[in-house]
């Protein structure tokens, strides 16, 4: 329609004779205020059209049950472990079997600790008791998971020490813990008020890249939040230092 305008404003500056009657200014104006009201009236429609198909596709979700796939995610549909630590502006917690994430993460852990933020990292014992059913739960060889563990934790331990002031390495926690863990947990600025958790659970025989994740934000998912919250603090009881 506002096409539509433009050209006919061209044309009747042409002072036009339509089949040799001429148009005057009353009905050339009378005429543009016609179009201006059905260009309105169609932006109008379609708007409110918009609206109705929005909210008809939010009423499936408040009166309805809402499908899992809209609170359940996987590994894949997240950034890279890299990048969300990259995110932090003051501190990163990894829980994880076998801190696999914190080497990918690495560098930005690196920065991190550096620029004076804190940096909390938990692994299974490589060497507990929790090992072996942990392994048989995940269908893996318990010798292979205790040696990927155990160069993981070396090669966090070596770099930290290399790259790191001293006053650096005492905002970072490097972890071990013989328990089982149900959930590996990444958490970016836990204690802030749009802190993030994304939580990890393990399921039997079931690869890392499938099992469902939960992104959880302590300004939105309060109680929830607070539950994860505290079973990370929970993972830690009895850790030591690697």
């Amino acid at each position: 329609m506002p096409a539509v305008l433009v050209v006919l404003a061209i044309v009747t500056s042409l002072e036009p004779k339509v089949f040799g009657v001429e148009i005057s200014e009353r009905q050339i104006v009378l005429g543009f205020v016609a179009f201006l009201g059905v260009d309105a009236l169609i932006e109008r429609t379609g708007r409110l059209h918009r609206i109705e198909k929005a909210l008809s596709e939010l009423s499936r979700y408040v009166a309805g049950p809402v499908p899992v796939d809209r609170v359940l995610r996987t590994r894949g549909s997240f950034e890279r472990m890299d990048l969300l630590a990259r995110g932090a502006r003051g501190s990163v917690l990894i829980i994880g079997i076998n801190l696999e994430g914190a080497v990918t993460a690495l560098t930005a852990l690196l920065d991190l600790a550096s620029a004076g933020g804190t940096v909390r990292l938990l692994a299974m014992d490589p060497k507990g008791a929790a090992l072996a059913p942990s392994a048989q739960m995940a269908g893996v060889d318990p010798q292979i998971r205790s040696a990927k563990i155990t160069q993981n934790l070396n090669l966090l331990k070596s770099a930290f020490d290399a790259r790191l002031t001293t006053a650096a390495s005492r905002r970072v926690s490097l972890q071990v813990v013989d328990r089982i863990f149900p959930v590996g947990v990444t958490g970016i600025d836990v204690a802030a008020r749009d802190g993030r958790l994304i939580v990890q659970h393990y399921l039997t025989r079931t690869a890392a890249e499938q099992a469902p994740l939960l992104d959880l934000r302590r300004d939105v998912d309060g109680v929830w939040f607070e539950r994860y919250e505290a079973q990370c603090e929970a993972s830690f009881d009895g850790a030591k230092e690697w």
